[in-house]
């Protein structure tokens, strides 16, 4: 039994490392490609970009993002009971029902794009519709690819997922940095909708590719269909149905989330230009944003999320079959993991602003670096909240993250317009505002937790511990990035010994003060490995 639940543990941190690990060179490079993408396009056109980037990604989120999560939630619960014949079922209604959410919603985007544009910033942003549509497309591509994703991530396999998001960024990066630089001769504004092809591309090549890996694994699921012998068989409106009703509160809850931009988006360039701002300037302040802050943050938000997509079919499964204390010590050790990702990221973030703000973009001011270091402590609160809410809706508490987020968002945007209309933070109020939001979202879902299952959360070995472990090792990369950048004088050369030299200490530190043990060290990838290196140094 204890050797079926090490096993079991194991499985989980693997498919966890594994998304997390595509997502890195995700979020890599998506750095890498929007870097030539900005000095191309400019500020400006990086504020259009990023406007149309809100609208896209809130529709998408209304009509496809839902798709994966309600998809896997369902195939794993049909799983754990050997139901093969509902699982091909849920497949099968799972892409009728994308392809007309999908299609319904790329006429309209396609159709109504000026007036979104209009509506949301204004007559002086009207030109964001031509990036916005030739987004449209993505959003039927994107609805059909999550259904497959959904599908193998609710057989807890992330493999599909992890390799057909790296196949969709690389695609993705190449034709957005191309087309931007053909594009630009026309203005900002198709500089912005270049960028926005390269997206529309690189969602066609991950469908394919995935598309692939379905049909080569179709003849063994038939087999597995044919073995099947169960009683109960879903019908295709009975699916589409359960997908709608698994969907919407997945949706909901991340609705809030993305609506948050949106609205952050809305509020700021309405009030800049009330308070006489010049359109230019409020795009070069947001695309400081959107365009530089907000991209290095994704990268550690991308590999906690990844967390959470891989802690969802795991509880299913166990609450489905009414393991409830093995669900409630999954929950501990997700929560655990993401905080040591969560905690030394937002240290590093701090320490290395300035630097990795110069190697990446090209800085006219110091305030895409004041943003990082205000705001990269919502990489806590946003990667808690992130996974809380996964815990819940794994759970079936499918309602509660919905109601939780609505009562954050109503505090986030009383918080922004105060301070944007009645102080001079302009820009720096976002951050402030997304900080309420994520906190407020964090304390309710703990409230919420403990209600449901009694949950209490553990601080020491979950926050003070990695907290301990991360200021140490910020020290470290700071004196190991000022002491090389003084004696060679580049900074990539810096970074990386700053990167090295920070990641060794907080390993070592952390297993020294006992916030990571060995059997802890052995679920991970190659674990075996690292307790044979931590035992050799005499750390352990």
């Amino acid at each position: 039994m204890a050797d079926q639940k090490k096993s079991s543990n194991s499985s989980i941190v693997v498919q966890s490392a594994i998304l997390a690990a595509a997502q890195i060179l995700v979020r890599v490079i998506g750095l890498l490609y929007r870097v030539p993408m900005q000095r191309i396009i400019g500020d400006v056109g990086n504020g259009y970009y990023g406007a149309a980037y809100e609208i896209y990604q809130f529709i998408l989120l209304l009509s496809a993002n839902g798709i994966p999560t309600a998809v896997a939630l369902l195939v794993a619960r049909h799983l754990a009971r050997r139901e093969y014949k509902n699982v091909y079922r849920i497949f099968k209604g799972s892409m009728l029902f994308a392809l007309i959410i999908g299609g319904v919603v790329m006429l309209f985007t396609l159709v109504g794009a000026r007036w979104l544009a209009v509506a949301l910033f204004g007559i002086d942003y009207a030109d964001v519709a031509i990036a916005l549509r030739i987004l449209a497309p993505t959003l039927l591509i994107s609805a059909v690819m999550g259904v497959m994703r959904g599908f193998f991530q609710g057989k807890n396999v992330m493999m599909p997922t992890a390799v057909s998001q790296m196949v969709e960024q690389v695609f993705n990066a190449i034709v957005s940095v191309v087309a931007a630089y053909f594009l630009i001769a026309r203005g900002p504004a198709w500089g912005a909708a270049g960028g926005t092809l390269g997206t529309c591309m690189g969602a066609l090549s991950g469908f394919i590719f995935i598309a692939i890996i379905f049909y080569l694994y179709q003849p063994t699921l038939m087999r597995l269909v044919k073995k099947d012998h169960s009683r109960v068989h879903l019908r295709s409106e009975q699916v589409m149905k359960m997908v709608a009703t698994t969907m919407a509160p997945v949706v909901l809850s991340s609705t809030v989330y993305q609506i948050s931009g949106i609205i952050d988006t809305s509020m700021f360039y309405r009030i800049m230009s009330s308070l006489d701002y010049a359109a230019e300037a409020a795009a070069e302040l947001f695309g400081n944003y959107s365009g530089q802050y907000k991209m290095i943050l994704n990268i550690p938000l991308g590999i906690t999320s990844s967390i959470g997509i891989a802690l969802i079919p795991a509880v299913t499964s166990l609450v489905a079959v009414g393991k409830k204390r093995e669900a409630r010590e999954r929950i501990d050790s997700i929560i655990k993991l993401t905080n040591l990702v969560a905690i030394p990221s937002c240290v590093g973030l701090i320490v290395l602003a300035e630097p990795l703000m110069k190697l990446l973009f090209v800085i006219n001011n110091n305030v895409p670096i004041r943003l990082l270091q205000l705001g990269a402590i919502t990489v806590i609160t946003y990667s808690f909240s992130t996974v809380t809410i996964a815990i819940l809706q794994g759970m079936g508490r499918m309602k509660t993250p919905v109601i939780n987020a609505v009562i954050s968002l109503v505090i986030h945007i009383v918080v922004i317009y105060i301070l944007l209309q009645f102080t001079d933070m302009n820009i720096f109020s976002l951050i402030y505002g997304n900080l309420v939001f994520s906190f407020g979202m964090c304390a309710l879902n703990l409230v919420s937790m403990y209600r449901y299952i009694g949950y209490t959360q553990e601080i020491f070995h979950s926050f003070a511990l990695p907290a301990f472990a991360a200021v140490i090792m910020g020290a470290v990369a700071f004196f190991f990035y000022r002491a090389v950048y003084y004696i060679v004088h580049i900074n990539l050369v810096a970074i990386l010994f700053a990167v090295a030299a920070g990641v060794i200490t907080y390993g070592i530190v952390l297993i020294l003060i006992g916030g990571m043990s060995e059997e802890e060290l052995l679920s991970m990838p190659k674990g075996h490995l690292l307790v044979r290196l931590c035992r050799k140094i005499h750390i352990m």
